[in-house]
């Protein structure tokens, strides 16, 4: 009897530390990462972008080939930036970053920064982006990936030869390595992370656990 009691209790105390381990690694954290709100002119911008409206800052790490990230991206897209959302106010108010973590295990990943990054020297940075997630399956699947980035670097109408000469420089190399870097520091673990004014976003569960913090601004 004594060894059925103790079993239960055993386990018991087992569920309750299980319990306690999840809220505790599931518990957003008032930490305050003050690095990744500091603006450098390599950075892209978008939304709020005049100086003055500079208060409410969204930063984003994220990975070209990773599939949550095309995810957030296709969400944001069509639930903030599509015209006529009921989101669409947020881009008034918050100025939203993008930065660079290619994954290890995505062999496409830094490749595909490079290639956004000399896209962004044309100004179509976004634009490129776009693409790379709206045809992500398309390069990811696919022997010879830099061959597509060059295509879609000809459909947005870049000048090819200052394309390739940008994606293979030291200055886009030294960017993504650069935001690799200040991600690192920042304790990302995983993209897409976001960050709304220096604290990290999450546990993000759901759209509605990443929209709640912007729509409450």
């Amino acid at each position: 009897m004594n060894k059925i009691l103790i079993g239960v209790i055993s386990v018991i105390l087992l569920f309750a530390f299980l319990i306690a381990a999840y809220k505790f690694t599931n518990t957003t954290s008032d930490k305050t990462y003050p690095e990744v709100n500091i603006l450098t002119k390599t950075d892209h911008i978008k939304w709020a972008t005049d100086s003055a409206t500079k208060k409410d800052i969204l930063v984003e790490f994220s990975d070209f080939q990773c599939p949550a990230c095309k995810t957030f991206h296709d969400f944001i897209k069509s639930e903030i930036e599509a015209s006529g959302s009921a989101n669409a106010g947020i881009m008034k108010k918050v100025t939203f970053i993008y930065r660079h973590f290619p994954l290890a295990q995505h062999q496409d990943a830094e490749e595909a920064a490079y290639a956004a990054e000399a896209a962004g020297k044309q100004g179509k940075f976004f634009e490129f982006s776009n693409l790379l997630f709206a045809k992500q399956k398309e390069w990811s699947d696919n022997d010879d990936a830099v061959k597509k980035f060059e295509s879609y670097a000809k459909e947005l109408g870049l000048d090819l030869e200052q394309f390739k000469k940008d994606r293979d420089s030291k200055a886009a190399k030294d960017k993504v390595n650069a935001d690799l870097l200040l991600g690192q520091k920042v304790e990302v673990n995983s993209t897409p992370t976001f960050y709304l004014n220096a604290k990290k976003l999450g546990p993000i569960n759901s759209f509605e656990d990443f929209l709640k913090p912007l729509q409450d601004l």
